[in-house]
């Protein structure tokens, strides 16, 4: 394959996959209209979070179908990981690249790794669901967020409760106050 062939190649899958994506977002946002966007006295209706949420994935999506279909599919050594090495000049990462292991990704992580991280996440989801019957939606969360970033993310201690604090914060206003839905309390009485 030539140069000039490969500068016209797009990768497809992405573009498959930011299609669909598209697709999915312009239905959700189009079905919305049969729900209502808002109820008597202005308030919220059933069709406003699939109406945002759909629009935002469209556009993201299609935005991203653009992109990828108006530039050339990236070889193998244009990865994050190289733009990573290139911008940190991490050596760990150019070894393992000269090596022929590309399979690092951005943040150092092997494919074992990932595939780890995926399965904790997910008994995590899962611990934390079981646990809002239990303690409340809100501590089910906070209890999923500090796990997810102290233990699953190895990160510090004090950034990891401010992150989890200022998601509960979000959480609450978003659906409480804002939109005005009680939230799962548990037994603990609390949060919704």
């Amino acid at each position: 394959m030539t140069g000039e062939e490969s500068a016209t190649t797009i990768d497809v899958e992405r573009a498959v996959a930011f299609g669909l994506l598209t697709a999915v977002g312009g239905y959700a946002f189009f079905m919305s209209f049969d729900y209502g966007w808002f109820n008597e006295g202005n308030r919220v209706g059933p069709g406003l979070v699939p109406a945002v949420t759909g629009a935002l994935v469209a556009l993201i999506s299609g935005g991203l179908l653009i992109a990828t279909l108006l530039r050339r599919a990236p070889s193998r050594s244009e990865g994050l990981a190289q733009i990573a090495t290139a911008t940190t000049g991490d050596s760990a990462l150019v070894e393992e690249e000269e090596r022929g292991e590309d399979d690092v990704d951005m943040f150092g992580r092997t494919p074992a790794q990932r595939v780890r991280q995926l399965w904790l996440v997910t008994g995590g989801l899962l611990v934390a669901l079981y646990l809002i019957g239990f303690v409340g939606m809100l501590p089910a969360l906070g209890l999923f967020c500090l796990f997810a970033s102290i233990y699953v993310e190895r990160r510090p201690w004090l950034p990891s409760v401010l992150v989890t604090a200022a998601s509960l914060a979000v959480a609450y206003g978003v659906f409480v106050v804002f939109l005005e839905v009680p939230l799962p309390t548990g037994y603990l009485d609390f949060g919704g």
